[in-house]
């Protein structure tokens, strides 16, 4: 077209004729797609709305739709307009002001509105997400129209219909989007096919918005308009798209790319030992943006056929790691050394496998184990924001992965199965203002039902397994853990022999720290008390049942009690017989606890007030069990029902050393520094000795020949003396740890010479060696002793 036809044109006032490009059509669909799925990609992942994490996911995501979704999709979308069969002269121009503002106004919009839709908690409100969406939608619009705005050479007109119809198309299908979003958002199940279909319904707001009020919109060039020097051409606008295009595709790729090493790593966790947190908000369970716990591995290498028996609730590395979660401190200062251990023994095994005194093989891979699992806590405390004192207890049960046919058995776990992984919890409530903060670094407090089916998939578990464990974890309560209140109890002590050694005894299900009882309604025993419980004492259950039901009265009045604490007693005997039944059996009779012998002696319980805080927790013996000892035969089935179960003993009474405020916690401590103070030093493989110095070696401590001549005797000694006391600072096992003292005393024993030796000269006084980092016995120790003791 030549200038006198482009002047002719620009001179009348007429509307420009126009077509579509359908290849740029679907270039402006395809970008507003990506633009949109990057957008619900970092919705996603807001787990608050407080912290700079979120703002940064906020901001990102305003920035995705508004700049690439909407505003590219418009100029790409303007792009496709052809005007007067694609003369160069003739085409759409743009006002650089105009253009960058239109840029601008729908991010800061969408910022307000997604803020305002979403905070990315547990909870929609509806009302706020329709705001927020209607905000969302009306920046589709606001966008359009102020980006035409900014065309200067050409005036436009507009349908009021096609106006009206493009608004209603932007609002309500962002609405329809959001709304769907963020209820899944909600309850994880927002999976990559749910968002990109969202995207596409997204896509067609903007999209459709665009359009329809484009199909209503005439063009008339302005009359001999002169070009401005602020003018954008289309070239430069398609450019910069391109750019945030591009920069919108690299954010999906990564995210794809995370997503798939996420993956992997699930895997290869699946088959690793791997320590968890479970922390609990009033009953919601604190997750990551994807719905998973946060987990950090302890070992890959883990094999079962190193210990010598299967790693579970019996295996003392167990109880050693179980016991040190319930006081952290005694480990915090030793976790560097134990990090430099771990090193030594990955970079020199040759040193590791070097054996100190008796430490067979077996005991170093359990202690390189307990290191692992503390530096993992360590690492996981971390991840958490929380210090190390304050990351969680470890919770009982340990669930086996890698196997979604695995089935949970609250009795005996997961069934184990040689290779699969395994997953232990540390489990911690906070309060509310605790969540919030842990909120602004990217993690979410929710209903454990909206994520049973993500970790059942992620853990490679089933999801009855997964939903038990949780269930379970969130009832626990270290805080009471092995505590009682204050009183008398009637309590039932029944032992089995393992078949893989040992002994289990009968616990209350959800609180195996403790043996099924009940009160008997009185704060403390007083003599007349022991008087009745005396009349009974070596009688089994069914004897003292019959005895209470024929005389209950005399048996009282003789001991000068009133009727009713025979009937108490008799009461609760009746309770604790019927929840400690035999469950295999239809009958009550010759049950195992039919046979059970009343033990009258009374064992004191740790004890905690009611409505005491752990940290003010009284460990006075306050609380009194009296027991009834059986053993229940080796060839009887005991199953688990909703009252009671069969743990290990071992473990029952580690459980007894870890309540809160427990004395034992020091003696755990002394016996951890003394273990692991003179390991954790570092280890520095020897130099290989030249042959110079293995000549030198061999003559000079012989000859004591120096270049000077021989020595003196004197100075070879002084010499051989700073050497040994060089090698002792050297080898000085508490070189890079505090030192732990013990008071030890030896009494030597000699038989008497003669009679007047023999003779009693006073009162006597025991001296027995004094050793701070053995454990006491507990009271179900000494129950057990009783049972054999009887026996015999």
């Amino acid at each position: 077209m030549t200038i006198e036809q482009v002047n002719r044109i620009m001179s009348a006032a007429q509307v420009a004729p126009r077509h579509y490009d359908a290849g740029y059509i679907a270039l402006s669909y395809f970008v507003s797609l990506i633009g949109s799925l990057s957008t619900l990609q970092l919705l996603q992942l807001r787990t608050s709305g407080r912290g700079l994490y979120n703002w940064y996911l906020l901001f990102g995501s305003s920035v995705t739709m508004g700049g690439i979704a909407i505003w590219s999709m418009h100029f790409i979308g303007n792009r496709a307009t052809v005007l007067y069969d694609g003369e160069p002269e003739l085409q759409l121009a743009y006002n650089s002001t105009f253009t960058v503002v239109s840029f601008f106004v729908p991010v800061l919009v969408l910022l307000g509105a997604y803020s305002l839709a979403g905070v990315g908690s547990d909870e929609v409100r509806k009302l706020r997400v329709i705001v927020g969406g209607t905000f969302a939608g009306s920046s589709i619009c606001g966008m359009h129209y102020l980006g035409d705005a900014g065309i200067s050479n050409y005036v436009m007109k507009y349908s009021t219909t096609r106006v009206v119809a493009s608004v209603i198309i932007a609002i309500s299908a962002t609405n329809v989007a959001l709304t769907l979003f963020f209820l899944m958002h909600k309850n994880f199940t927002n999976l990559w096919w749910k968002r990109l279909i969202l995207a596409f319904i997204l896509a067609g707001a903007v999209s459709g918005m665009h359009w329809t009020a484009s199909s209503g919109t005439t063009y008339m060039i302005k009359r001999k308009q002169a070009i401005s020097d602020n003018t954008l051409s289309r070239q430069w606008v398609v450019v910069i798209v391109i750019v945030l295009s591009v920069f919108c595709c690299t954010i999906l790729l990564a995210f794809a790319a995370a997503a798939g090493r996420e993956r992997r790593q699930q895997y290869r966790r699946a088959q690793n030992i791997v320590l968890a947190s479970a922390i609990f908000e009033d009953g919601k369970l604190m997750v990551l943006s994807d719905g998973t716990l946060p987990t950090k591995t302890i070992t890959d290498t883990f094999s079962e056929r190193s210990f010598e028996e299967s790693f579970g609730k019996r295996h003392h590395v167990f109880h050693w790691i179980y016991r040190t979660s319930r006081n952290w401190r005694a480990v915090v200062d030793l976790i560097p050394g134990m990090r430099r251990h771990i090193r030594s023994a990955i970079h020199f095994p040759r040193h590791h496998h070097v054996h100190r005194g008796e430490t067979t093989q077996f005991e170093e891979y359990s202690i390189l184990f307990q290191e692992m699992f503390c530096v993992a806590a360590k690492e996981l405390a971390d991840v958490v924001h929380q210090p190390m004192e304050s990351v969680g207890v470890l919770y009982e049960d340990i669930i086996i992965t890698a196997s979604a046919s695995t089935k949970f058995d609250s009795e005996r776990q997961y069934e184990p199965r040689p290779g699969r992984g395994k997953v232990l919890f540390l489990v911690k409530r906070v309060d509310k203002a605790e969540a919030t903060r842990l909120g602004t670094f990217g993690f979410r407090f929710t209903s454990p039902v909206n994520v049973y089916d993500i970790l059942s998939r992620t853990m490679m578990v089933s999801k009855h397994g997964i939903s038990t464990a949780i269930t379970n974890m969130a009832n626990y309560n270290p805080e009471r853990e092995a505590l009682s209140p204050p009183g008398v109890y009637l309590g039932c002590f029944a032992v089995q022999a393992d078949i893989n050694g040992g002994f289990d005894v009968l616990v209350q299900q959800g609180a195996t720290s403790k043996l099924p009882n009940r009160p008997l309604g009185i704060p403390t025993l007083t003599s007349a008390h022991f008087r009745f419980l005396q009349q009974y004492n070596g009688k089994t259950t069914t004897e003292i049942i019959a005895a209470l039901k024929e005389n209950s009265t005399e048996a009282a009045q003789t001991a000068g009690l009133t009727e009713e604490f025979a009937a108490q007693f008799q009461t609760a005997l009746l309770t604790l017989r019927n929840e400690v039944k035999d469950t295999t059996r239809n009958d009550m009779k010759d049950t195992y606890f039919d046979q059970a012998v009343l033990d009258s002696k009374p064992h004191f319980l740790p004890t905690a007030s009611l409505g005491e805080t752990s940290s003010a927790t009284s460990v006075a013996t306050t609380a009194q069990i009296i027991v009834f000892k059986t053993i229940i035969p080796i060839h009887t089935a005991v199953s688990s029902h909703q009252l009671t179960l069969l743990t290990p003993f071992n473990f029952f009474s580690t459980q007894q050393r870890a309540y809160p405020g427990c004395p034992e916690h020091e003696v755990h401590a002394r016996r951890v520094h003394r273990e692991f103070s003179g390991r954790i030093a570092p280890l520095t493989p020897k130099r290989a000795v030249t042959r110079r110095e293995r000549y030198a070696q061999y003559w000079r401590p012989k000859i004591g020949f120096r270049r000077g001549g021989f020595g003196d005797i004197d100075t070879i000694s002084r010499n051989l003396a700073s050497i040994s006391q060089s090698n002792l600072v050297t080898d000085d096992p508490f070189a890079s740890a505090g030192i732990m003292i013990c008071q030890e005393v030896t009494v030597d024993v000699a038989e008497p010479k003669n009679a007047t030796e023999m003779k009693d000269l006073g009162p006597k006084v025991d001296i027995a060696k004094i050793d701070e980092t053995v454990d006491g016995l507990t009271w179900c120790e000494v129950l057990l002793k009783s049972v054999f003791q009887d026996m015999n």
